[in-house]
């Protein structure tokens, strides 16, 4: 009876939401609009509603689907193939030395304003980027744009400050969150970046490219109308999406996101649990997911579940604390006790996007000569006595009289770790203790790239196409003073070796191609220093059960025709918005 009441409930709120402001929107019926949620770290009210200024720190429209709706970008790519997908760009080139690349813009695209889209509106976003400290995504234009060329309306050329042969396609053409999309001169123009707002629904703001137009904007949803003069199909390029209408709804969490999904009140968004997921699928024979078979049921995120330990602090700098606390990590126990062996043990920050092509020979051998996935208690106590530690009277590990405390500080997307690890860690000698962030709260956001923390789980992102994009994240650069922040989040372990930050400037200068031998020669060496040092605990592959709802929608990507990766928060999910047909 209480799932039942929570249903209803669900379905009043969602009957207001959908009609809320209805006296000043066309209707529509459900049958012809797409209704979605946020992304997982996104629960509760609608963050920044009033605020679309998607450069802006913290800004959620960032991540959500505002930005796939409104806003376009100059390619996408199908990581699941490593197809490029042009869009508002036909094709880029580098000249020989990899120091700049000329964009070809495509004929016809246009603003929601009837202006059109050129050369000058890519120079005024990648330039305000560049010169804006303050901005999301700043650190890397500021590190690597020396000025952007117009060569004529169409033709773009962007200089770089130095060799960088997969800078364009690693942020205007990859399709992850990171992806940064291009804003219209003639609005930003003139405005304080730092505090313009770009939202104003009488002006017709936020202006984009995309086929959608914000027409409502408040905490509870975002309301999106298609719009009869889209670019694409006036030039040929598309047909107009098949939704008329696409509302963005809040998410309480797990629960209430499968409550949702199960009376047919949403059509995708959140990810589920596995075991959440099995159980809507049981209620309603719509859902589905990436994998129609189990127990594995979701795709890859390109990222992997990692315990950071803050290496500017004691005892988290020394190296045999570290591998101390890996060997007492059952990783597979992980999998099956937090996500159902959902997923699955990693040692390396590899994606399957490209571990299987990567982690072939001499990185095998390095993977089995260092032998980091192993529970093994008699290594605890090895390196636990190298570090100078003994067991006291409660068998927990201490030194000099005090007890090593591990605060296992755990955002809320990632609370199925923390549990099992704690006793894990507890068998082992250390006094471990789950620390779950509260729901919605950033604070460990902020924690995370001061240094102020202990451990903490976290996701390690990046490694979609070749080696270097993840291990390029611990570099020194991204080890800032005690007290400063770290540029990226997922780089936020402060590890310090110049040995290896030489292998990795190497590395930036050349294509990633197994066929480069010194390519493979320079990743060899830095993957060989990375499992000896352990500065950070790689645990499992992060793979998510996104849900698709197909009562009223049919065409969505999966296993069986994986045209898009499927996370509401990548840039790709545009390419699901124009894919997804009417099931009837």
């Amino acid at each position: 009876m209480k799932y039942l009441k929570n249903i209803y409930i669900f379905a009043i709120l969602f009957l207001f939401l959908f009609n809320l402001n209805a006296h000043a929107l066309k209707k529509v019926p459900r049958e012809k609009t797409l209704v979605v949620t946020p992304w997982s770290d996104t629960t509760g009210p609608l963050k920044n509603a009033k605020d679309w200024h998607i450069y802006q720190i913290g800004n959620k429209n960032q991540r959500e689907i505002g930005h796939k709706t409104v806003f376009e970008a100059l390619m996408y790519t199908n990581l699941n193939t490593g197809e490029l997908v042009p869009w508002q760009a036909t094709s880029f080139e580098y000249n020989d030395d990899f120091t700049s690349v000329t964009v070809n813009l495509r004929k016809g695209v246009e603003w929601s304003d009837g202006q059109p889209f050129t050369c000058k509106d890519v120079k005024f976003t990648i330039e305000m980027l560049r010169d804006n400290s303050d901005l999301n995504y700043s650190y890397i234009y500021s590190e690597w744009v020396k000025n952007v060329n117009c060569v004529s309306d169409l033709i773009v050329q962007i200089n770089l400050t130095k060799p960088g042969p997969r800078w364009f396609h690693s942020n205007l053409a990859l399709g992850h969150e990171n992806h940064q999309v291009i804003l219209p001169a003639h609005i930003w123009e003139g405005k304080d970046v730092k505090t313009f707002t770009n939202f104003d629904l009488q002006k017709g703001w936020p202006i984009g490219t995309g086929a959608y137009t914000l027409v409502s904007s408040n905490a509870q949803q975002y309301i999106f109308d298609r719009r009869d003069d889209w670019w694409g199909s006036k030039t040929g390029f598309m047909d107009d999406p098949a939704p008329e209408r696409i509302i963005l709804v809040s998410v309480g969490g797990d629960e209430s996101m499968a409550q949702m999904i199960i009376a047919n009140q949403v059509d995708s968004g959140h990810p589920l649990q596995p075991a959440s997921f099995k159980s809507a699928t049981k209620r309603n024979k719509n859902v589905r997911s990436w994998n129609r078979k189990g127990p594995v049921w979701g795709a890859a995120d390109g990222c992997g579940y990692v315990l950071f330990m803050n290496l500017d602090k004691e005892p988290w700098n020394n190296r045999d604390v570290r591998l101390a606390i890996n060997y007492a990590i059952d990783r597979k126990q992980l999998s099956t006790i937090g996500y159902e062996n959902a997923n699955y043990p990693v040692v390396l920050p590899y994606s399957s996007y490209m571990s299987g092509r990567w982690i072939t020979g001499d990185i095998q051998n390095i993977i089995d000569k260092y032998d980091r996935d192993r529970t093994d208690h008699k290594l605890v106590a090895k390196h636990m006595k190298a570090a100078g530690y003994s067991k006291n009277g409660k068998g927990m590990w201490s030194k000099n009289g005090k007890t090593l405390k591990v605060p296992l500080r755990t955002p809320q997307w990632l609370a199925p770790l923390a549990p099992p690890m704690s006793v894990q860690l507890k068998k082992a000698g250390f006094d471990a203790r789950p620390v779950l962030e509260p729901e919605a709260s950033s604070a460990w956001v902020d924690d995370l790239a001061l240094g102020k923390f202990e451990t903490m789980f976290m996701v390690h992102c990046g490694s979609l196409g070749e080696p270097y994009e993840t291990l390029k994240d611990l570099h020194s650069s991204f080890a800032p003073a005690a007290g400063e922040k770290c540029n990226s989040l997922i780089a936020c372990s402060r590890y310090k070796n110049p040995v290896y930050d030489a292998i990795i400037d190497e590395l930036e200068k050349m294509p990633g191609s197994l066929d480069n031998t010194r390519y493979t020669e320079l990743v060899n060496q830095a993957v060989d220093i990375y499992l000896r040092d352990m500065p950070e605990i790689m645990l499992l592959e992060e793979l998510h059960v996104v849900v698709y709802n197909e009562k009223y929608w049919k065409g969505w990507p999966g296993g069986e025709d994986p045209y898009a990766a499927p996370y509401p928060c990548w840039e790709a999910w545009n390419l699901i918005v124009h894919n997804i047909q009417p099931n009837n």
